[in-house]
């Protein structure tokens, strides 16, 4: 059995593999997670994402990263937005995967069936906006934008089963809520906990609303 990592008292964190850690959790209030996108089937599979998420013992309000060129993995979605990363030009990630295209969905589950276009900067090297929390992650999203879809789930604890380099996590922190978080690779796994870590140590809150200024956002439907 994998044995949590605990940060403070709303903080724990599981190095491991998400399909064998979930089941062993309690119920949480909400996911908000970016799963590693499918390149070959053999490596990624699609159905694995919705295998993860039906694992989840959630009251299933639900953000998920997912990319345009890929069917649905966990089922329709109530809505689906649009992360508009704001900048003319994207690099691919280290990967060869799409998280370099102009745009990526969001799918919303169980938070209502309004679409709307998030206007964020991307996190790509050599880009000075993004410098200051930039990680060594392929596909690292920013703490303005997964905070505006954690402050909107209104969840008091938030699961993230694909943390990477452990955004979820410092915008739960910021917005006051509890986190879980699942990362199979070490690597990531130990940038993550060093990010919540310094995150915590900062012992404050953000304003939502402060924290996201610079964010545009403009409804679809």
């Amino acid at each position: 059995m994998i044995e949590p990592v605990k940060l403070g008292e709303n903080v724990t964190l599981y190095c491991g593999d998400c399909i064998d850690i979930l089941p062993t959790l309690p119920k949480v209030d909400a996911v908000v997670t970016d799963p590693p996108y499918p390149g070959r089937e053999d490596l990624f599979p699609t159905d694995s994402v919705w295998s993860v998420l039906r694992a989840v013992k959630a009251k299933w309000p639900a953000f998920v990263f997912w990319p345009c060129v890929f069917d649905y993995p966990c089922g329709i979605p109530d809505a689906v937005h649009v992360w508009h990363k704001s900048i003319p030009i994207h690099p691919r990630s280290q990967t060869g995967n799409v998280a370099g295209h102009q745009y990526e969905r969001i799918l919303s589950y169980g938070l209502g069936k309004k679409c709307e276009v998030f206007r964020v900067a991307a996190i790509i090297p050599n880009f000075a906006a993004c410098a200051e929390e930039l990680q060594p992650h392929p596909t690292q999203k920013p703490v303005a934008l997964v905070a505006l879809l954690t402050e909107r789930t209104k969840a008091a604890t938030i699961l993230d089963p694909y943390m990477g380099s452990g955004t979820t996590g410092v915008a739960a922190i910021r917005l006051g809520r509890s986190f879980i978080g699942i990362e199979k690779e070490p690597k990531y796994f130990q940038i993550a906990k060093e990010r919540i870590e310094r995150e915590l140590a900062l012992g404050q809150l953000f304003d939502p609303k402060e924290m996201t200024k610079q964010t545009q956002q403009t409804e679809l439907i």
